[in-house]
């Protein structure tokens, strides 16, 4: 019954970039789109305070800080993949994570190192080039989406595997709240960068960006709360890398309700190829931890 917890997260996340590149896309900028989505989760997240009972114990809160400075980065590099391409591929690619998630296991609980990472990570990379449209030209079209969803999975696995294996050492959900704590500050780095107030944000835009911001939180605090009360953490991203199939098939079956029209502008033909990437890719993540 657990595995429902990163199964709910799996389908809201694929809704939240929908939201957060429409932000991006109508007014709202990418860094002003990032700020105002890490405080809204930030204030999704605090409430847990109010379900603790235990007090933290401070000499281990550089696990937590660390985990805040991953989480935060991976944050940034999922904005600039979420600008730079198609959410059809963001999206799937972010299913990657479990990888690094196994290969940060090596480090902190070397057991749950998989045997078939290798071949599994062969399998990943043939569905990144079915994702990007399954030709060279596609590829380097999305070749930025790419790179930094990559970038932003190994941030988030460090950040999983740092909640699922060192929270119990400070304190769960102290854990937890120290974590988002400094992806809050981390964003306050971003304001003086601002091409504009936020005031002068049409409102449209940003409320699409409060939107995604709560889907991103609420979706996160699930994952979250339940890797560092369950641990598990490789078990939980093999249902979490399912949101591979739910962003194909949010954005193109009902993405043009969402004001996304990806699906319309690269056509079935492309589309059908991510999902058949989003499906591989699914399956060289179960080959990994079987």
């Amino acid at each position: 019954m657990y595995l429902l917890a990163p199964l709910a997260s799996a389908l809201i996340y694929p809704f939240a970039s929908v939201f957060l590149k429409r932000a991006i896309g109508e007014g709202a900028g990418l860094l002003r789109t990032a700020f105002i989505s890490n405080i809204v989760l930030f204030c999704v997240f605090l409430p847990a305070l109010l379900f603790n009972q235990t007090a933290p114990q401070w000499s281990h809160i550089g696990w937590a800080l660390l985990a805040g400075l991953c989480f935060f980065g991976g944050q940034v590099f999922t904005f600039l993949a979420i600008r730079a391409g198609d959410v059809s591929v963001q999206a799937p690619l972010m299913g990657i994570k479990v990888i690094f998630v196994a290969i940060f296991s090596f480090f902190l609980k070397p057991d749950e190192v998989p045997p078939l990472l290798w071949l599994g990570a062969a399998l990943t990379a043939i569905a990144i080039f079915l994702l990007s449209g399954a030709s060279l030209k596609a590829l380097l079209e999305n070749s930025r989406t790419v790179l930094w969803s990559l970038v932003a999975c190994a941030c988030f696995g460090g950040s999983d595997s740092l909640a699922g294996y060192r929270s119990a050492d400070f304190g769960r959900i102290p854990f937890i709240i120290v974590m988002v704590t400094v992806v809050a500050i981390g964003s306050l780095i971003l304001v003086p960068f601002f091409s504009a107030p936020l005031k002068s944000i049409p409102r449209h835009a940003r409320n699409l960006a409060m939107i995604g911001g709560l889907a991103i939180g609420v979706q996160g605090i699930i994952l979250n709360l339940s890797l560092a009360f369950i641990g598990q953490a490789t078990a939980m991203n093999i249902v979490y890398s399912t949101r591979a199939l739910w962003g194909v098939l949010l954005v193109w079956l009902i993405g043009h309700k969402l004001g996304n029209h990806e699906a319309a502008e690269r056509g079935h033909a492309v589309m059908t190829k991510r999902l058949a990437g989003a499906c591989l890719l699914s399956a060289a993540v179960m080959m990994v931890f079987l």
